[in-house]
């Protein structure tokens, strides 16, 4: 998350951790309601991005009034995210329910894995996707993120340890200069039928598509689909969102699959599948507009 790393740098070292371990869950919304208004008023250039994001969104149906109330929203809830990032790795499968309220589409990633030739999960950032992988290693998929190397060594570091003890492996790949052994190693890891998780709704400069989201022309990056179509890996959209009651929904959406065409037929099937997993991303999106974390102008 570059574009972000300030916001969460900030929030990491100053307040969360901090306040996640001291606060009681039950009481954390009371923090995240004034914490999230504070920087909604404080983080002016932050504050229009998300803004002119949701205005693109909601298209013609929302007014003025209910952007700034979205907008609001969405910094409340991005520091509960934050807050229980600092502690997620204190749940197990059997504590899980403090945070989770219900996980929905698990048979999805049954008859994906009976496949036998590797799960591909990709979500936008919405909601808590961190808490999707540790769902996922509660129910003993060998699981392997593709990430972002950090700025940030103190925050990488956490992040590698909180990971890391729940079993789940980082392989580090670069959007803009994708390694040709990193993508190798991927590739065997499908073909192994592990399962391997992504975010997809940050375009790199190259490797990406145009598909239309919200009415508009965006880019995305494809990798997914190359991927897909290289080793026959089915593509699961997941996301996990929250909920009334400040808990967390997990939900493993139907899959998409990407044929391993001719040539001619590659660039037309490629787009067919982009377009697909668009949709559904846009679907939960419109739903969750309030929980979309991406703190720079998405519609440049």
């Amino acid at each position: 998350m570059r574009r972000g790393s300030f916001l969460n740098r900030f929030f990491f070292i100053f307040w969360f951790y901090l306040f996640a371990t001291i606060i009681p869950r039950p009481l954390q919304r009371i923090f995240t309601l004034s914490i999230g208004d504070v920087f909604y008023l404080l983080m002016s250039k932050t504050r229009r991005a998300v803004k002119t994001n949701l205005s693109l969104i909601g298209g013609q149906r929302w007014d003025k009034r209910r952007i700034t109330t979205l907008a609001r929203r969405t910094f409340r809830n991005y520091g509960q995210y934050l807050l229980d990032y600092m502690v997620m790795h204190r749940l197990t499968a059997e504590t899980k329910t403090r945070m989770v309220e219900r996980e929905l589409g698990q048979e999805h990633m049954v008859e994906a894995l009976k496949r036998g030739k590797g799960v591909i999960c990709v979500t936008p950032h919405l909601g808590n996707w961190e808490l999707g992988g540790l769902l996922l290693a509660f129910k003993g998929c060998d699981l392997y993120v593709l990430t972002l190397d950090e700025i940030n060594p103190d925050i990488k570091a956490f992040r590698e340890w909180m990971r890391t003890r729940k079993g789940i492996k980082n392989i580090y790949i670069d959007p803009e200069n994708p390694t040709p052994a990193a993508i190798l190693e991927v590739v065997k890891l499908l073909k192994k039928n592990k399962v391997v998780a992504m975010l997809g709704d940050r375009p790199g400069k190259a490797n990406t598509i145009d598909l239309n989201f919200f009415g508009r022309k965006t880019r995305f990056p494809m990798g997914v689909a190359t991927l897909a179509m290289a080793t026959g890996a089915a593509v699961l959209p997941v996301f996990v969102v929250l909920r009334k009651g400040n808990k967390y929904r997990g939900i493993i959406e139907h899959p998409v699959y990407f044929q391993n065409l001719s040539r001619e037929e590659r660039e037309k099937g490629i787009r067919r599948g982009m377009a697909e997993l668009v949709r559904i991303f846009e679907k939960y999106i419109g739903e969750y507009p309030d929980q979309w974390y991406n703190f720079f102008p998405y519609w440049p």
